[in-house]
């Protein structure tokens, strides 16, 4: 493996640490009071809400989607020839690189575009949720695939599914990225990024440590 491709790998971690720095700089940015529990990751990047700090949220998005990318694509590495696994694997990339696209597209169009705003998150979390599935599903039986790993999908999907269900009441379902204290729907907004985002960074880890 080419010293280039051989850091490929590691770009899930870096997607992980970015979004994590980008996003707790705006976060420190913050005027008055935010808490994970009531306010949105979105209005992190509300220019009207955090006029010094919304730069940096919209960048982590941003950042963090142009860094997947190459990840994503690397995921070819883990094919093992089997035909159900190659399909799997095939759907996995596509829908990763979908979800990489809608965050980048998060970042491009805040708070302040809500329309479009709320349908790119929405694809980032519908997006996620199939990526982590099917991508476990692809690679579960390979000899190089870490059990740890699985069982931080699992968490993840558990959370994702739990956070796309409750958006779907009626009761939540227009209230995606407002201002409004919404409990307990923005904590579960928070988990629900960050347990995909540490997902990935596990999945980084297995590719470079086991040289996939």
């Amino acid at each position: 493996m080419s010293f280039r491709c051989y850091w490929l790998n590691l770009f899930g971690i870096f997607a992980f640490i970015s979004f994590t720095l980008l996003t707790f700089i705006s976060l420190a940015l913050y005027p008055g009071e935010y808490s994970i529990v009531f306010n949105w990751l979105s209005n992190l990047g509300n220019v009207n809400l955090n006029p010094h700090g919304a730069v940096y949220f919209n960048m982590a998005c941003i950042v963090t989607g142009i860094i997947l990318i190459p990840f994503i694509f690397r995921l070819y590495r883990w094919d093992t020839g089997k035909l159900l696994e190659r399909f799997l694997l095939v759907l996995t990339i596509i829908l990763g690189i979908f979800a990489a696209l809608s965050l980048i597209l998060v970042g491009v169009f805040p708070e302040t575009h809500i329309d479009l705003h709320v349908r790119a998150a929405t694809g980032v979390f519908e997006a996620m949720f199939l990526f982590i599935i099917l991508m476990t599903g692809a690679i579960f039986n390979h000899a190089k695939f870490m059990i740890t790993v699985a069982l931080i999908g699992v968490l993840a999907v558990i959370i994702d599914l739990f956070f796309l269900a409750l958006l779907s009441l009626p009761r939540y379902h227009h209230e995606l990225a407002t201002i409004n204290p919404t409990l307990p729907m923005p904590g579960l907004e928070w988990c629900a990024i960050f347990s995909s985002l540490i997902w990935l960074a596990a999945l980084s880890y297995n590719m470079y440590k086991s040289r996939i």
